[in-house]
């Protein structure tokens, strides 16, 4: 029988692997969007144990609301920030970005087994 965290995690990263395929073609903007919602799909499962933590209901309010949350790992909080950062008016953040990478590390991070006690 297949665990609901094993199906959140496909879904997650399914979304994060549409945003390796934007980049693909060059679609920055595409890629971030994509890891932001396998990171929303991830933790708005992890909250559901969590019902003390109020990080809203959109991916960009739940990845904010991480980078304040200091029980969790600076890489992790750091990576939500890369993924928050608003573009400039050439579309970039200021910073070599790699979103994919970020929203697979939060994926993992929230939806780690040994995390979920299961």
């Amino acid at each position: 029988m297949t665990k609901p965290r094993d199906i959140f995690y496909t879904i997650s990263m399914l979304e994060v692997g549409a945003g390796r395929d934007a980049i693909e073609i060059g679609n920055i903007g595409k890629a971030r969007a994509c890891a932001r919602k396998g990171c929303f799909v991830a933790i708005n499962y992890w909250l559901e144990d969590h019902p003390d933590k109020d990080w809203g209901t959109t991916a960009i309010s739940m990845l904010n609301k991480l980078q304040e949350d200091h029980s969790i790992p600076g890489n992790i909080r750091e990576a939500a920030y890369r993924l928050t950062k608003r573009v400039d008016q050439n579309f970039e953040t200021g910073f070599e970005e790699d979103p994919v990478t970020d929203g697979e590390m939060i994926v993992e991070y929230f939806l780690d087994p040994e995390r979920l006690g299961e």
